[in-house]
């Protein structure tokens, strides 16, 4: 949650309806707009991008309580952010289509509804698999909502006022994203976990009547649009089968290889991973032979983009590991309130808007390499510090070492990814935004369940052997990894433009 507020809006436009910006029939649309009703719009797409941020980051401090609740381990409960990353995947994939094939209102209506269902699914789980369908069915509708509401914005908006609209946007989600941790912390603490999903109804309701009210329906005049069906169906086939392999892997790390039944397990581990990397291989291969790819990854020919993006997929995933880890820390390890999960993320959060702020106007005059290399020191720096302190931790240490990878992290991953869509043409900017925010969260998602996995069955072998400081343990080497990832992608900010 992770996230800059300027910069997060550059990612997040990336699947809008990629004919806003070529078809002539948006300046009619927006002159039928008075200034009131543009502003009626502008209020109605902010609130419905509020709720949609307020969910997704409400729900962090309470995954220890998933977990005690519904008896599950760290593995099953890491499916909460898991589902929801992957399930948006899914809704950025698909929302420039129906965008252009429906038109926005329709769209969005059915996404707000749809949002609404997830909650209504969460307030009644009786498990967690209900828990983790009530999340994915949400991230499928925030995948649409939220690159639906920037689109809209474009579109109503005049082009010399974009980037004051989109920095508004921005701050909003960004309060959200700061916000939400804190209060959903307070929910679990004071009420009960159901009250997560409860909240946003109202706000949703409100959505959906505002959205029918004073939205006007804009559609497309683009109706013959193609779809990239295979390409599609074979990447959620695909990444649905790796999520379910991963997810039902068993290491033992008491047990070691040099057994017949020890080496067949690894073999046949080894065959497996093998045949999903030789699938990924032929699915890159088949989309960069079509016309109209669902996602074009021609553009990694660029190699400031292509750079820019490693950076970017790295942060993000060191990102969105600690905010599973850290609640896990505070509450289940330290035994601290879920109130102090949202304190600490709410203070990080609000440290990396600040510096985003900074970054943002930087990087116009300065170039991304120093400021990039800066930044990706910093967050694995603090990432090292944040390991170190857990052998006696204390709120106050971790409060200064997530503030400090909120420096790192606004440092290096705004203007790095600036840098690396100003390098595509005009364009394909969209098409390299939607590549890269989609990367981020398959590529998260995969690291977070390996990271749940590892620490999972770490833990229990220290146990084992009498350490007491078994989870504990478990996490800092993960974090000593994160930390390592980041500085390996120190040369890839080396090879950016010293200047803008």
């Amino acid at each position: 949650m992770s996230k800059a507020p300027i910069h997060t809006v550059a990612i997040d436009k990336a699947p809008i309806n990629q004919t806003l910006t070529n078809n002539t029939h948006k300046n009619s649309n927006s002159n039928r707009l008075s200034d009131k009703q543009v502003r009626r719009v502008l209020v109605t797409l902010l609130l419905g991008g509020t709720v949609i941020s307020f969910s997704n980051s409400a729900l962090n401090p309470a995954i220890p309580v998933f977990m005690s609740v519904f008896d599950v381990d760290i593995v099953l409960g890491g499916w909460v952010l898991n589902a929801y990353v992957l399930a948006m995947s899914v809704g950025l994939m698909l929302s420039g289509y129906l965008n252009k094939r429906f038109g926005f209102k329709p769209v969005y209506l059915a996404a707000i509804l749809g949002f609404m269902l997830g909650s209504v699914i969460g307030m009644l789980s009786s498990n967690m698999l209900f828990v983790i369908g009530a999340r994915a069915v949400q991230g499928l509708s925030g995948g649409l909502i939220i690159p639906l509401s920037i689109g809209m914005l474009y579109q109503i908006y005049p082009k010399q006022q974009h980037g004051r609209i989109m920095a508004l946007w921005g701050i909003v989600i960004m309060m959200s994203l700061a916000f939400g941790p804190l209060v959903g912390a307070y929910l679990v603490e004071q009420f009960a976990w159901w009250t997560l999903f409860a909240i946003t109804l109202p706000l949703s309701v409100a959505v959906m009547a505002m959205v029918w009210r004073l939205i006007p329906d804009m559609r497309s005049h683009d109706k013959t649009s193609s779809f990239d069906a295979v390409g599609f169906v074979s990447l959620i086939i695909w990444l649905l089968a790796m999520m379910v392999w991963l997810s039902t892997l068993q290491i033992d790390f008491t047990q070691g290889i040099s057994s017949r039944d020890g080496l067949l397990k690894i073999a046949a581990l080894g065959v497996l991973f093998i045949g999903f990397l030789l699938s990924a291989v032929a699915w890159w291969a088949y989309e960069s032979r079509q016309s109209h790819p669902l996602l074009n990854t021609r553009l990694f020919h660029n190699k400031n983009y292509l750079h820019s993006n490693i950076i970017s997929i790295t942060q993000t995933v060191a990102l969105m590991l600690c905010l599973l880890l850290l609640p896990i820390l505070i509450q289940d390890v330290m035994g601290e309130s879920a109130l102090w999960t949202g304190v600490v993320l709410m203070v990080a959060t609000l440290v990396a808007s600040i510096t985003t702020h900074y970054a943002g106007r930087r990087v116009d005059k300065r170039g991304a390499r120093g400021i990039g290399i800066a930044g990706i020191m910093i967050s694995a720096l603090s990432t090292l510090m944040l390991a170190w302190c857990l052998y006696q931790p204390t709120l106050w240490l971790l409060i200064l070492m997530m503030s400090m990878r909120g420096v790192g992290v606004g440092l290096a991953y705004l203007p790095t990814t600036t840098v690396g869509f100003s390098s595509l043409p005009k364009d394909s900017v969209t098409e390299g935004a939607a590549l890269n925010n989609i990367s981020r969260r398959i590529i998260s998602t995969i690291f977070i369940t390996l990271a749940t996995l590892y620490i999972h069955s770490r833990s229990a072998q220290l146990l084992a052997a009498g350490s007491s400081v078994g989870m504990t343990s478990a996490i800092q080497e993960i974090l000593v990894i994160i930390a390592l990832m980041l500085l390996f992608t120190i040369p890839s900010a080396c090879k950016l433009p010293r200047s803008a």
